[in-house]
């Protein structure tokens, strides 16, 4: 993605072996006075003195206006050409060492106020247009154009094939323009001095627009480019390592294309789910099939339950670029969330295959097929252990790797692998598994905070442990006492939720806290700690409901349900008292009837014995059509799971014994010995 605006960033800090002439009588005229970047898009050099003072004091409240006096920048008009004007045009004076006599002195308390600054996360959006230097624009302007205006080059070379003309234009003493074809591609402006790129941005009418670091492939940042403008500062190498100079050396015109959608879209991919979807929206409309594009636009409609529409984007992405282990791997999730484990299997096991050059890549799909080798219907725990172990031996080599990127993703596999291999065992059939357990999770931990202390990863990360262990505790039926991790969730995932200023993701993290909550009241279930059930259950639900009213969804809706019901199942199977339990099933029910098998797929029966459970109480508070009712639905889906195979068919027999009851209470005794006739066949079945 990057390789772009590396090669572009190249050739701008490449040298020009070319002599310099002696100062012209145009140069005597550009040092006469202090030089600014003026408003409007018009470059100026600033005054390296202000420059300077600015890195002193990055604190002052005073903005740059004050320190060097350059005015407030004049608004465009709606729709006008964003032009880099000509700097000669509009020569500041330099500031006055001395204010005249006759104005009176004003105090700090008299300075005039500052306007305040729109941050562009919150702004909308900036129209796109190419940016232009003094009459000339790349992907419009020709090289007879450039004559016309520049005059002819002072030197000619070749760069990667393209043309390449050397311009003095005042006051600048090298510009740089690349043609493809007849035609500029890029121009490039060196600047005598480096200058702070906020300023530089603020001058050029580039504030309102949200920039994006561009850096190589060993996390170093090299420039900072403006997506709606085409344009890149190239920065001053810095003198302090890790940290970029955040100088400007080179401004850089390009057409506006779409890779700079693509790579500030990447950037809020986990924190601005809109932002990044409506990058990736302009990205396709400049280039519709930009494989990495749809690759990341079906990442974001996963994340708000868009399931559908993610598997057409990550669908394409795999058609346009069949041979990416990347795309194919997250192409096998989404289907996998749809509902389509065989067909993820077989995209994971070919990213597999075609990644045998980029391990940490072929690590993350190892862990991968290991967690979807443990979903499913007919889970395969011990195979599923197998890979995910063998992806903490592919990430384990690419633990040091000098290269950023393949590092902190091979410790982030690490977190998934070992987060994976916990809940293996702790689903499968091991022995003394809950010790095992807390090991595995441990080492989850520990890689977890090495990533988000020592990468610089996001604490969403300890989230993700967080949850991941309350869903393995589920695995070893209350062994594991929960308290401690539930208190450390729900910190956790509140500041995240706190901090999310995307509804999306705010909703996503809703729905993530209430899920693992979920997961609590199960384990305090297993452990007949029903108080603290209900405790974790009510914050569940309160969560889960928000998730489902900002991205509605089936997953959410059927998963609330069931929630709803084992609350009212605490209150009938605990304390006896159905009255309390129908509070509770009378809110289930609206959001589990009507739904289809499909719909239900592998839970099918254990949503019938659900309807089952509810129609017990509600026949004890004396609402008996609706106890028959409820109890022929859980039958009939009890039926059909026995018919699929992912039921035993013994467990029907107390179902038709409480409808033969209900059937006898009500005066219908031949509906009740039929019912006992099938009840007494699977009981007889099963004696033999």
């Amino acid at each position: 993605m990057r390789s772009h605006y590396l090669w572009i960033l190249a050739v701008a800090a490449a040298a020009w072996a070319v002599p310099v002439a002696g100062p012209s009588a145009a140069d005597d005229d550009a040092r006469q006075s202090d030089k600014t970047l003026q408003s409007s898009g018009e470059i100026r050099v600033l005054d390296q003195t202000a420059a300077d003072a600015k890195d002193e004091e990055a604190a002052d409240a005073k903005s740059l206006k004050h320190k060097v006096g350059v005015p407030t920048p004049a608004k465009r008009k709606p729709g006008a050409k964003q032009v880099l004007a000509d700097p000669a045009a509009s020569e500041l004076p330099s500031t006055p060492a001395t204010k005249p006599t006759a104005e009176p002195s004003k105090t700090k308390t008299e300075v005039e106020p500052l306007d305040p600054i729109p941050d562009p996360m919150e702004a909308p959006p900036v129209s796109v247009e190419t940016a232009s230097f003094k009459g000339i624009t790349p992907g419009v302007s020709t090289k007879d154009d450039v004559a016309n205006s520049w005059g002819r080059p002072r030197n000619t070379s070749r760069d990667n094939g393209l043309l390449v003309h050397l311009h003095s234009v005042d006051p600048f003493k090298q510009v740089e323009v690349s043609y493809a074809g007849e035609k500029v591609s890029s121009v490039v402006i060196r600047l005598e001095h480096s200058f702070p790129a906020d300023a530089v941005a603020k001058q050029l009418d580039l504030a309102a627009i949200r920039p994006v670091l561009v850096s190589n492939e060993l996390g170093e940042i090299l420039g900072l480019a403006y997506p709606e403008r085409g344009v890149l500062f190239a920065f001053e190498q810095s003198d302090k390592p890790g940290k970029p100079s955040m100088k400007v050396l080179q401004i850089i015109l390009e057409t506006v294309s779409a890779e700079s959608f693509v790579l500030r879209a990447e950037t809020t991919m986990e924190s601005r789910y809109d932002l990044s979807r409506r990058d990736l929206e302009q990205a396709l409309k400049l280039e519709p099939n930009n494989a990495r594009a749809h690759w990341l636009l079906g990442r974001v409609l996963a994340a708000t339950e868009r399931h559908k529409e993610a598997l057409a984007e990550t669908g394409k992405a795999v058609r346009l670029d069949p041979d990416n282990p990347q795309y194919r791997a997250t192409h096998a999730q989404v289907l996998a969330q749809a509902g389509l484990l065989l067909e993820a299997v077989q995209h994971t096991q070919r990213a597999i295959e075609t990644s045998a050059d980029r391990p940490h890549i072929k690590a993350r799909a190892t862990c991968l097929l290991g967690d979807l080798l443990a979903s499913g219907s007919k889970p395969d725990f011990k195979k599923a252990l197998t890979y995910h172990t063998k992806a903490i031996r592919i990430a384990d080599q690419l633990y040091s790797s000098p290269h950023p990127a393949i590092r902190i993703a091979a410790k982030e596999v690490l977190v998934d692998a070992h987060l994976g291999a916990a809940h293996d065992i702790a689903w499968g059939e091991y022995k003394e598994k809950d010790k095992a357990v807390v090991r595995w999770l441990e080492r989850a931990r520990a890689a977890a905070a090495d990533v988000v202390e020592n990468e610089r990863g996001n604490p969403l990360l300890l989230f993700h442990v967080c949850t991941r262990t309350l869903s393995a505790y589920v695995g070893v039926r209350g062994k594991i006492d929960p308290a401690s991790v539930v208190k450390a969730t729900v910190e956790v995932g509140e500041k995240l939720i706190a901090a999310a200023r995307d509804p999306g993701r705010k909703a996503q993290l809703q729905w993530e806290l209430g899920t693992a909550l979920y997961d609590a009241v199960q384990v305090c279930q297993m452990r007949s700690e029903n108080e603290k059930a209900l405790k974790y259950g009510q914050a569940a639900a309160k969560y889960l409901a928000e998730a489902n009213r900002v991205n509605p969804s089936s997953t959410t809706t059927l998963l609330l349900g069931r929630l709803y019901f084992r609350l009212g199942a605490i209150h009938a199977l605990g304390d006896r008292d159905h009255k309390a339990a129908i509070v509770w099933f009378d809110k289930a029910l609206p959001l589990l009837k009507g739904r289809s098998a499909e719909e239900l797929a592998d839970n099918l029966g254990r949503h019938g014995e659900s309807m089952v459970s509810m129609g017990v109480s509600y026949w004890q508070t004396g609402q008996r059509e609706k106890a028959v009712e409820q109890t022929e639905q859980g039958i009939r889906w009890m039926e059909q799971a026995v018919r699929q195979g992912s039921l035993d068919r013994s467990t029907l027999a107390v179902p038709y014994g409480n409808l033969a009851a209900m059937h006898r209470k009500l005066g219908d005794g031949k509906k009740a010995d039929r019912l006992l006739e099938l009840a007494g066949r699977i009981k007889e079945e099963k004696l033999k």
